[in-house]
């Protein structure tokens, strides 16, 4: 078998307006009703103290109804550097994790992820990827809180084990990316 490799896009940014909902953001979480994850195989160890995916497609949360107008400029503005004119959020949840929780090697659906980092305590481990050209290479993202950061869905990632007595939240999600715009094709 002949390998071809192509380069991918990751994007890293801050969201704008991050200081201005984040609390209330954190607030409508913690008097949500979500649920717990813990999941022990041969092959996944995870644990996350609080999550809404089952949710995930729902947009009438109320956290939700905050954060999407900040977050849906960002990724069209994303949309646009890739080369595509809309971009659909297809799903939308968030995930709290304390000590001792992690979110193992997995992979999303939709052509593009990422991740919302609502709350990054210092202390907090990155959010580790796999270069699909290459999988003994990892890296980590250096994000800070309030950054976001977006990748093809098919990159390997995990949130690392949570090692103190800290709280880290996130918003992840899934999206669609469609229709390519007019300057992509002239340039083809």
């Amino acid at each position: 078998m002949k390998e071809l490799k192509i380069k991918t896009k990751i994007f890293l940014d801050k969201l704008k307006g991050h200081k201005k909902i984040k609390k209330n953001i954190l607030k409508l979480i913690e008097e949500s009703n979500s649920d717990t994850f813990k999941y022990e195989n041969f092959y996944y160890n995870d644990s996350i103290k609080k999550l809404d995916w089952n949710n995930s497609r729902t947009a009438n949360r109320p956290w939700v109804k905050i954060l999407y107008p900040f977050i849906q400029k960002h990724f069209d503005k994303c949309a646009k550097k890739l080369g595509f004119e809309n971009c659909y959020i297809r799903a939308l949840w968030f995930q709290q994790y304390k000590k001792d929780n992690l979110h193992n090697w997995h992979t999303h659906e939709q052509n593009y992820t990422g991740v919302y980092y609502l709350e990054l305590p210092k202390l907090s481990p990155l959010t580790e990827l796999i270069d699909p050209c290459n999988i003994k290479n990892k890296f980590k993202i250096k994000a800070k809180e309030g950054d976001i950061v977006i990748f093809p869905s098919f990159v390997i990632h995990r949130s690392g084990k949570i090692l103190n007595d800290i709280q880290k939240t996130i918003v992840s999600f899934n999206l669609e990316f469609d229709k390519i715009n007019k300057q992509t094709l002239k340039k083809l």
